[in-house]
């Protein structure tokens, strides 16, 4: 009997100390339905956690759904009311709550329902990215027949500043061969100096027969507001100075061609039953260099959550332009069915 015993002991103890030392250093989640998730909080947004769990890998959880929660790595944390926080979070004696610990030492306890953004100040690159990767079938005004449409978008957050790089094209294939219709690529860069104040700059390259545009670059500096961040949804502005270089698909280039932008980018998030999201960009640029030319586009994208990392996305969208370079069409729209993979 005491053989066994000490046999028990031993393997207990040995279970213990290698699910103490698994779990160490790890974040842990207390959820109301009485599980218990020990791994990494990779970010979180709009009251949605993104969390690299041990066993189950990857799953995104609902803030409601969350009782308290343990983290040992340093976060960006925003309210809903655009206050910042860098710390780490612990528990709460409160149940839905959690206790900031700044970096300073000062502590302030948060509603985790009234937590807007969670960023994770670590340093391994590849687990901070965060984006989408679409295919799918689309109709556009351009072409008039169906077009095979390719997108993806990869953001990644540090401290003080956010980069996204996005890119989509929409691409005919008949008799005469491949036509490249329209393509689309960009990085944007914007510096959180204030909570709600930010600087920022980009990239664009753009390709558009419909309007007569064989290829644009176009260089952003500027500035802007975060004007509403509310739990779930946000809106922001941003304006500046563009400068751009076409060439049309005649082979004209008028030189350097200055704008000024007004670009609003709304973002709305139902993490509930159905799973929707809605993002939408919708951008005016009025030109220095041409008298009277104006420029419009609009991107919106609508997405519905099919099975886990996958979601079925509509993507309508338009671009006008009152002088486009060879006094053709003016307007160009259309809209893209997609199957979209989160990461």
């Amino acid at each position: 009997m005491l053989r066994k015993l000490v046999i028990f002991f031993l393997i207990t103890g040995n279970l213990l100390i290698t699910k103490s030392a698994h779990s160490q250093h790890k974040d842990t989640l207390y959820l109301f339905s009485g599980q218990v998730l020990i791994g990494d909080i990779l970010a979180g947004q709009f009251s949605d956690v993104t969390f690299d769990e041990l066993t189950l890998k990857e799953i995104h959880i609902k803030m409601r759904n969350i009782r308290k929660l343990t983290t040992f790595r340093r976060f960006k944390i925003q309210t809903n009311e655009t206050v910042l926080y860098f710390g780490i979070m612990k528990e709460s004696q409160k149940e839905g709550w959690t206790k900031v610990v700044e970096d300073n030492g000062d502590s302030v306890e948060l509603r985790l329902v009234d937590i807007d953004l969670i960023v994770s100040l670590e340093k391994k690159f590849f687990k901070q990215l965060r984006g989408t990767l679409s295919a799918g079938f689309s109709y556009s005004k351009s072409s008039d027949i169906g077009q095979i449409s390719l997108s993806s978008n990869v953001q990644y957050a540090t401290e003080a500043f956010e980069y996204q790089v996005s890119a989509s094209a929409l691409w005919s294939i008949d008799s005469a061969g491949l036509s490249r219709d329209r393509e689309d690529a960009g990085l944007f860069v914007n510096w959180n100096f204030q909570p709600t104040w930010f600087m920022a700059t980009g990239f664009h390259y753009q390709r558009n027969l419909e309007l007569s545009i064989a290829r644009r670059y176009q260089e952003l500096i500027g500035g802007g507001n975060k004007l509403f961040v509310r739990k779930s949804w946000q809106l922001l502005g941003l304006s500046g100075l563009t400068f751009n270089q076409e060439k049309s698909t005649a082979g004209t280039t008028p030189g350097l061609l200055l704008e000024v932008p007004l670009i609003l980018k709304f973002d709305f998030f139902k993490y509930a039953r159905p799973d929707i999201q809605i993002s939408s960009t919708q951008s005016v640029f009025f030109s220095l260099s041409q008298a009277g030319r104006i420029r419009y586009d609009n991107n919106t994208t609508f997405s519905w959550q099919i099975i886990r990392y996958f979601y079925v996305t509509l993507n309508p969208y338009s671009n006008y332009d009152s002088q486009p370079p060879e006094g053709s069409s003016k307007l160009d729209y259309g809209i893209t069915f997609n199957i979209s993979y989160k990461f």
